[in-house]
């Protein structure tokens, strides 16, 4: 049996095909015997229709048979099992082993009754296409199954009355690593500017390069990150050890503060250490969320967002009030930079935002904490590591879930001039969340944040409200050696609600600032609101029409915008024309202008082993001309993309253009590997061990996430503090057969790892035959030479698998006879038809008696085919 098991979707295939074989032999067969009568007359006719039992010739057809079928429960596989089949039943020879694989079976002994015995194969109900319906399920009496013999599958199917209900089982902690010592060097570009061709002095660019350096073993490591910015030129900014195992972080180094429940003041970079529980290595709990940002454009532009003097993201938006998508922004709490420039990459409004994600409900009876000291680093100072300022600072929280729907936080801060403490609350209700928090500080300061949301079916209301007073703020005793913990007093407050309106759904949109400049001691604010209507106007097929009309209005300026968005989608392309209508009201003047914009896209998705993204589009109307164009592309040596905008008006030319590329090297004592779509801090390494440039599907977690190259190391780039399941599978629709390991396999993976799994992968040929000797057919004769021991059937047919560099098969005869076949060249994919050998006309030998040879599958037979 354990032969037999060596390749189940090989022998699927091989089964199919000797069904197929067989019976067109046969017929062949049984019509040039004679068999078939001659039909010339009308009764003989009659007669054959009417005919309700086996033809004579075809009893063979319907006796029960046996083979070795996939066995499924809920599309899972539980093994194979030796079986008897009929068309119309089929008999188990170890139900009892089914029903201990299926685990959760209440009463296992009527399960086990139900599939004893013939149990009915219910043939109709396989689906014979792709969503097919009123197929592939059933509810049994107790159980039962379907038999798919085109497949060689069985499902099966238990009455839930006789299943035990399963409790959650959820892991606590993430497992131990699976890696052992390993090198990640991740590098990354970011780059935009403007070129115009009527004023040079209105020229611009902006580049980062950014690099990040992993020294890992197990679930310790040594983490290194630095950029090269056009501003500040090389810089560490941080530096550190970790170990992060079991729900608690240790870090000591140059690192960034990681505290929670601290609206008000700001992370920073430190020289000390931190310890304190992890969220990242739990697999049982574990919720964030933050406050939005909202920056209002008079004119179509672009917004730059910087962290510390360093671009970490760009957008493209439209003239309006946008919301900005912060989900790639560092976790934390930090100021943030906000740059708008119009199409001429000009400056039109630059502010600091204050930026935090902090949500989170604790595990139920459990503290989190955190504490964390050093001295404060200033990361602007210019030199290769951050400079060193006269602040000390030390920060520590606790949070504890008070009831199912209830968590409280505590946490402080302490330098050397002050300190703060501030307690929150954080309550989830039924479609609701409010989290308040309220923070006091020894120099009279104190501040107020609330956070709340709240969903009604369709509605869905957001709103927050932080303040923080700090009269007694000094901007001239702030300095870089000494930053304060606190800075000036300001109001943000933020709304928003959806709604659905008629077929589509309305919006309300508002944002308020309100900060003290340091330097003129004046009030600022700034206040946005913005209303806005979705519907889709219409859909058939692959065509899409949609409609929005939005009104923003901040401070004097107000927007007023009309846009429809044709869209058509095939396979591979997609094609857009969006006409759009916009009014303008500014203190300068008030304008109006209509636009046209068509663009088309072209995605490669499964056409390459790379992926490949192409966009391009034209503008025009009132005011000036517009081109841009976007390129994607990336496969397993690295991902990059560049986008380009070019406006002309009035003769004058103005290109904005942007550019990110990425790419990582990575090793372990096994292996080493360049590139990867993606950055990551851990990886694995897919080594196929087979034929040069047979190309593997690597799949995680049941999703293709790269591929492998047979004859070279590949790099398939994961996020850490995860567990996966891998697998490969031959790429595109090759027809080639292999023999390879098809199990998932699981791998843990820790920031720094690289894991190395190797796959041997066989070139299999697929052999069909029939022989004869003396024209009759041979019977019961071994076919040695493959991955398995065959034997010929009552007709002298046979089929096995052999290696693709196999040129020579052995037929060993029942009365000791050896004859060596040899391969013939050509062949269809991976099927090779040797057609019909006489046997009697080719030379044989015999070998010495009882003299054994061992054969490809590792057994012992001798000359008579005795094992």
């Amino acid at each position: 049996m354990g032969e037999w098991l060596l390749s189940r979707s090989i022998m699927s295939i091989t089964r199919c095909f000797s069904v197929l074989v067989s019976l067109t032999l046969f017929i062949a067969l049984y019509a040039s015997d004679g068999g078939c009568a001659s039909l010339g007359d009308a009764d003989k006719n009659a007669n054959l229709f009417a005919q309700t039992t086996v033809p004579a010739g075809f009893e063979n057809l319907s006796q029960p048979q046996r083979s070795l079928v996939d066995i499924y429960y809920g599309n899972r596989y539980l093994g194979s099992q030796l079986v008897t089949y009929t068309p119309e039943t089929i008999i188990f020879s170890d139900p009892a082993r089914i029903v201990r694989l299926i685990g959760d079976v209440s009463e296992k002994s009527l399960v086990i009754e139900a599939l004893s015995g013939d149990v009915k194969t219910n043939a109709e109900l396989v689906c014979a296409k792709q969503k097919q319906a009123n197929c592939g399920v059933m509810t049994p009496a107790i159980s039962s199954v379907i038999f798919d013999e085109s497949r060689f599958r069985v499902d099966i199917f238990v009455n839930r009355r006789f299943l035990l209900t399963r409790e959650v089982d959820i892991s606590k902690y993430l497992p131990p690593s699976d890696g052992d010592l390993a090198v990640i060097q991740n590098l990354s570009a970011a780059l935009s500017g403007t070129r115009n061709s009527d004023n040079a002095a209105n020229n611009n660019d902006n580049y980062t390069f950014y690099g990040s350096s992993v020294v890992s073993q197990g679930e310790n490591n040594l983490y290194g990150s630095w950029d090269y910015s056009k501003a500040k030129h090389f810089s560490v900014n941080s530096l550190y050890a970790q170990r992060e195992f079991e729900g608690v972080s240790y870090q000591a180094g140059i690192i960034t503060g990681e505290g929670f429940g601290l609206s008000f003041t700001p992370n920073q970079t430190i020289g000390g250490a931190h310890v304190g529980s992890s969220s990242r290595t739990r697999l049982d709990s574990g919720f964030s969320g933050g406050m939005p940002l909202e920056v209002f454009l008079t004119t179509r532009g672009r917004v730059e967002i910087y962290k510390d003097d360093r671009l970490i993201v760009s957008y493209f938006l439209e003239a309006g009030s946008q919301q900005l998508d912060t989900s790639t922004f560092p976790s934390g709490a930090y100021d943030v930079e906000i740059k708008i420039l119009d199409d001429q990459g000009q400056l039109v409004k630059s502010e600091s935002r204050f930026f935090a994600k902090q949500f989170e409900l604790p595990p139920q009876g459990e503290w989190l904490y955190f504490i964390e000291a050093g001295k404060v680093l200033d990361r602007n100072s210019g030199n290769v590591l951050p400079g060193e300022t006269d602040q000390l600072l030390a920060r520590a929280g606790v949070s504890r879930r008070l009831s199912d729907t209830l968590a409280a936080s505590a946490s402080s801060a302490v330098n050397k001039d002050n300190g703060l403490v501030e307690i929150g609350l954080f309550h989830m209700g039924y479609r609701y969340e409010i989290s308040p928090s309220v923070m006091v500080n020894n120099n009279n300061a104190y501040g107020l944040n609330v956070i709340g949301r709240m969903s009604l079916e369709r509605i869905s209301i957001n709103a927050g409200h932080r303040q923080l007073w700090n009269n007694k703020y000094n901007n001239s005793t702030t300095t870089t050696d000494n930053p304060a913990l606190l800075g000036a007093s300001f109001r943000q407050d933020n709304a928003s609600l959806t709604i659905p309106l008629f077929s589509g759904t309305a919006s309300y949109r508002f944002s308020e600032y309100a900060a003290v400049n340091t330097v003129t001691s004046q009030s600022q604010v700034t206040r946005t609101h913005a209303v806005g209507y979705h519907v889709r106007l219409y859909r058939i097929n692959n065509l899409y029409i949609d409609m929005d009309a939005s009104y923003s209005q901040s401070m004097a300026n107000k927007i007023a915008l009309l846009v429809f968005n044709f869209r058509l989608r095939d396979d591979h392309w997609s094609w857009r024309t969006t006409p759009q209508s916009q009014r303008t009201w500014q203190d300068s003047g008030n304008s109006r202008s209509e636009r046209l914009r068509t663009a088309a896209s072209w995605d490669s998705k499964d056409l390459f082993d790379s992926s490949i993204l192409v966009d391009v589009g034209a503008e025009a109307g009132t005011g000036d001309e517009r081109y841009d164009m976007q390129l994607e592309a990336a496969n397993n040596w690295g991902r990059g993309n560049l986008s380009l905008n070019h406006v002309v008006a009035d003769g004058n030319t103005s290109t904005n253009y942007g550019a990110n590329f990425s790419s990582s090297f990575m090793a372990n004592s096994n292996s080493m590997a360049v590139g990867g779509e993606k950055i990551a801090e851990s990886a694995i390494i897919v080594n196929v061990k087979g034929s040069d440039g047979d190309v593997f599907d690597v799949s995680v977690d049941g999703q293709r996430r790269g591929y492998a190259v047979s004859g070279r190391s590949s790099l398939v780039p994961l996020a850490p503090y995860r567990q996966y399941t891998v697998s490969i599978s031959p790429s595109g629709d090759t027809e080639t057969i292999y023999d390879f390991d098809e199990k998932e396999r699981t791998v843990t993976l820790y920031p720094g790892n690289v894991v190395s799994l190797e796959y041997k992968v066989t070139a299999l040929k697929l052999l069909f035959g029939r022989l004869l000797y003396n024209g009759k057919p041979v019977i019961g004769a071994k076919i040695e030479g493959g991955i398995y021991s065959a034997d010929t059937d009552d007709y002298g047919l046979f089929q096995t698998e052999v290696r693709s560099d196999k040129d020579v098969i052995s037929v060993v005869l029942s009365d000791g006879k050896v004859i060596q076949l040899t391969l013939p060249e050509k062949r269809r994919g991976g099927v090779l038809k040797m057609g019909t050998i006489e046997l009697s006309k080719m030379k044989f030998s015999v070998p010495t008696l009882g003299q054994a040879s061992v054969g490809e599958n590792g057994h012992l037979t001798d000359a008579l085919g005795n094992k």
